[in-house]
Parts: C-alpha cells; structure tokens; sequence
C-alpha cells in the first residue's frame, strides 16, 4: 500500500471511529484507544487529527474545560463515500471494543470525583452525579489530610452507583 493510501485509510479509520462512538472525545481517550489497540501510532494520530481538524471532517470543541473532537457533515460524507475501502477486520474490531469504551467513557463523565488543596492542612473533595450535562448531584467534603481526600476519590471512583444510591437512601428514608 502507498504511503498515500496508508494515510487516507488512516483518516478513514479515525472518522469511523469518531462516527461510530456517536459522542464526542478528548485527545486523551481516542489517543489511548488507538495506541491500546496498535491502530497507529501517537505522531501519525496527531497529524491526521490536525489534518482533518483543518479540512473540516472533524471539529474540535471546547467544553467544560476540555477540548473534544466528533465527526463533522462533511466528515460523514466522505465516510459514507470511502467507509468500503476500510478493512473488515479493523470495523469489526470498533464494533467489539467502543462499545465498551463508551460505556466507560460516559461513566467517566457522568460520575466524577476529584479533590483540591485549600490550605495546607485542609482539602476539598467533591463528587458529582452528571446527567445531560447538568449536575443532579453535588456534595463537597472538608478533609484535613490529602491522602485521606485521595482515599475518599478512589472509593467514589470504584463504586460511585452503590455510594450515591446509599446517600439518597439515606436521605430520603423514612424516620420513625
């Protein structure tokens, strides 16, 4: 295969996936999925991202902080118009994996916990339930150590549904 036609199949295979996950992603999470999976490799993948960003097949938005890039129109377009020149192998493996992927990606984003530093003894946790972009759930906690806010993160992290339900529970149960 020419150089040229490795590139273009590349693209091909970037919209796909862009397409295919059907929301949008951060640099980070379609940087991993395609070096976990061995699909190219990082330089390639920045400057095909950087070549269809400024070709308009893909736009870059900035949310919340982030930057997230999906498939434009045209983008789709020339997906419906090349997809057939994408190896079967390569659309059966999306379909296996980003399945997954979104999954995780959407509980990533929808279920948060992180922690700051406000003085030198004392942090801020805070954990957040996300749903359609707005915050449902919000709770803030002051903690005088930093590894006991990283602890409380990564219990939230491991478990957020169990450790929200039982905090509603809590608060919505009955009191006799």
């Amino acid at each position: 295969m020419s150089n040229s036609n490795k590139i273009a199949q590349d693209k091909l295979k970037l919209l796909y996936m862009l397409n295919y996950i059907n929301m949008p992603l951060t640099n980070i999470e379609l940087t991993n999925y395609i070096l976990d999976h061995n699909i190219m490799d990082y330089f390639t993948l920045q400057q095909l991202l950087s070549d269809l960003c400024d070709s308009k097949f893909i736009v870059l938005n900035s949310r919340n902080g982030n930057e997230y890039y999906s498939i434009s129109e045209a983008g789709i377009a020339a997906l419906d118009m090349f997809g057939d020149k994408l190896p079967i192998y390569f659309i059966n493996e999306v379909e296996e994996n980003f399945s997954f992927l979104k999954k995780q990606i959407k509980r990533q984003r929808e279920l948060l916990g992180h922690y700051y530093k406000r003085t030198d003894d004392e942090y801020i946790v805070t954990l957040q339930v996300m749903e359609n972009e707005s915050i449902i759930f919000s709770l803030s906690i002051n903690v005088p150590a930093e590894n006991l806010a990283k602890n409380i993160c990564k219990k939230w992290d491991s478990n957020p549904e169990e450790i929200f339900g039982s905090i509603i529970n809590t608060l919505t149960s009955d009191f006799k």
